[in-house]
């Protein structure tokens, strides 16, 4: 009986640390998962957001600015570079560092993102 004890403590001692060993790795491979998962759905949500900032004053210098203009039939590319400026200036101003360092990280240049962003609004309003 005391070797079958014996014997049984001696497995159980070798098995714990290879055990222990294989819960740690598992444990990690889930949290390495759901760490990707959690930064992939907080850049989208940042990316959301901006976009909807870019829409807004879009929409925003559209109704207050450009508008005004064409009615008056002044719209020019004077114009259209000042309409361009104010919309980028009420975006810039509302990034966050963070929304800011996300952008960067994704797609390299927060200036250009912007810029693109603004531009593809723009023509998509105008169809």
């Amino acid at each position: 009986m005391d070797l079958l004890q014996n014997i049984l403590y001696a497995i159980i001692t070798a098995a714990v640390p290879v055990l222990t060993t294989f819960a740690c790795k598992y444990l990690q491979s889930l949290y390495e998962k759901n760490k990707s998962k959690m930064k992939s759905e907080k850049v989208q949500a940042v990316l959301g957001n901006v976009t909807d900032m870019i829409v807004a004053a879009v929409e925003t210098t559209t109704s207050t600015y450009v508008k005004q203009l064409k009615a008056e039939n002044l719209f020019d590319a004077d114009a259209q570079k000042e309409a361009f400026q104010k919309t980028y200036n009420t975006v810039m101003q509302q990034i966050t560092d963070e929304s800011g360092g996300i952008i960067e990280e994704v797609y390299g240049d927060v200036d250009v993102y912007i810029t693109n962003k603004i531009e593809q609004l723009v023509e998509e309003l105008k169809k």
